[in-house]
């Protein structure tokens, strides 16, 4: 009896098994294009929203009153519509120095990004301050240089 004669080539199953694995394959790297292009897409749309929260930042920047700053204004955003945006303003116990609430509110948010967006600022402006209120936190911090100073040393 003989044996059957083989000839070179592949068998059906092993055809089946490098489909099965090149399929596979290309579902891992299609997904992972996919997310690629996602995570681009996403990051360019926080970059324009940071940008218009940045120029509505400047806005409160170059307000050389508190009471205006305060009050807010409206600003045309290039990509968000229109922000309506105001302050909350609190002098700290450093002179010329503010803690400063910003709230902005976006006429037109981008597709999944939120409307309104809040931050809490430090500011040193020294037009916001009251010259009686800055004499006062003055005289306090000189006061309490020479009560820490130990004069009877010397």
């Amino acid at each position: 009896m003989s044996l059957p004669r083989t000839e070179p080539g592949f068998s059906l199953i092993e055809v089946v098994v490098a489909l099965a694995l090149f399929a596979m394959a290309s579902v891992v790297l299609t997904s992972s294009f996919v997310n690629a292009l996602l995570a681009r897409e996403h990051g360019q749309s926080n970059d324009l929203r940071h940008a218009d929260i940045r120029a509505v930042r400047m806005q409160l920047l170059l307000e050389p009153n508190i009471d205006d700053a305060e009050d807010g204004d409206r600003y045309d955003t290039l990509n968000n519509g229109t922000a309506n945006w105001e302050a909350s303003i609190e002098p700290t116990n450093v002179i010329d120095l503010f803690e400063v609430q910003l709230s902005i509110e976006f006429s037109e948010p981008q597709e999944e990004q939120a409307a309104t967006h809040t931050e809490s600022l430090y500011l040193l402006r020294p037009t916001w301050s009251e010259s009686d209120e800055r004499s006062d936190l003055l005289q306090d911090k000189k006061d309490e240089l020479q009560n820490s100073r130990d004069f009877d040393r010397f």
